[in-house]
């Protein structure tokens, strides 16, 4: 991912967590953020941080039809 371009797709992001992860935190930390807008970013680290490998996978068409919601 280079600077100022963004991810292409949620994978790429996923790889690149770690250094994104980062920047959030070092904005977070800057001062520069009302609570609530620090409260909305930590939030989505915590989301984020439980996303792994197999969350990525594609979906089993099959396994979709029997989920019930």
């Amino acid at each position: 991912m280079s600077r100022g371009k963004g991810a292409k797709d949620l994978v790429e992001y996923f790889r690149n967590w770690n250094f994104e992860r980062q920047k959030i935190i070092g904005l977070v930390e800057s001062g520069r953020l009302s609570e609530d807008e620090k409260t909305s970013l930590l939030d989505m680290v915590f989301v984020i941080d439980r996303i792994g490998p197999a969350d990525l996978e594609p979906l089993d068409p099959d396994a979709i039809k029997q989920t019930k919601i």
